[in-house]
């Protein structure tokens, strides 16, 4: 796990409520306390909102509630609401609130209550990072098997039929796949057309001289009139 520290804030306007809950957080060295507010009015208008990952969410306040203000503004924190009622826990996961806190807050529960939400957070952030290691790679059909091929090693595409050349500097795999077919599989990376034959990594990109493109491996490929000026857009 990461040392970085999870930011929280507490939104309450019960002075003593809010003291309590910050002398929590203090005991919990997981957790850094960015501030505390009166009104969920005030927490919108503060600077590091989107930095915070845990709101301790007062339901009851004046001017607007604490259901209000997610249905105002869904946020990515977790949120664990306090209360006085219990009747309010229902509405709360419909909501999907974290968890929530009866007051007087004690001290056991709210550590439950954290944990809870330090767990999800967590959760999520591991399953973003399989995620972008995923992205990573593509998997392609060759000779009736599906190969993982790092995208950042593919130099370039070449159609050929039903088929396209999949460049690598190690090898070029015959790829059974359109070549419309590979650029929608490769659209969330730096890849553009230059001609209805082509497809470039433009992290393999050297030079363009007319109607050339030479690559970082020496290879140079025509680019066609159709595609030239989307290329010189994506270059700029």
């Amino acid at each position: 796990m990461s040392d970085t520290k999870i930011k929280c804030v507490v939104v309450e306007d019960e002075q003593h409520t809010a003291r309590l809950i910050e002398n929590y957080i203090s005991q919990i060295k997981q957790l850094e306390w960015l501030g505390s507010f009166v009104t969920p009015v005030e927490l919108l208008n503060f600077a590091r909102i989107d930095e915070v990952q845990i709101i301790y969410l007062d339901i009851q306040m004046p001017g607007m509630t604490g259901v209000d203000f997610l249905k105002l503004k869904p946020v990515n924190a977790e949120i664990i609401f306090t209360t006085a009622y219990s009747k309010y826990a229902l509405e709360g996961y419909e909501l999907d609130v974290t968890d929530y806190l009866l007051k007087p807050v004690e001290l056991p529960r709210f550590i439950k209550a954290t944990q809870k939400a330090i767990d999800r957070i967590h959760l999520k952030s591991s399953q973003s990072n399989t995620n972008e290691k995923r992205s990573e790679y593509i998997l392609l059909k060759v000779d009736k098997k599906l190969i993982r091929i790092a995208v950042n090693e593919i130099i370039y595409v070449q159609s050929d039929w039903n088929y396209v050349h999949v460049h690598t500097p190690q090898k070029k795999y015959m790829v059974l796949s359109t070549m419309k077919g590979m650029e929608n599989e490769l659209a969330s990376y730096d890849f553009a057309r230059i001609h209805k034959s082509f497809l470039i990594n433009l992290h393999h990109f050297e030079s363009i001289e007319g109607n050339l493109v030479q690559l970082k491996s020496g290879t140079r490929l025509q680019v066609s009139r159709n595609y030239k000026q989307g290329l010189m857009e994506r270059l700029a």
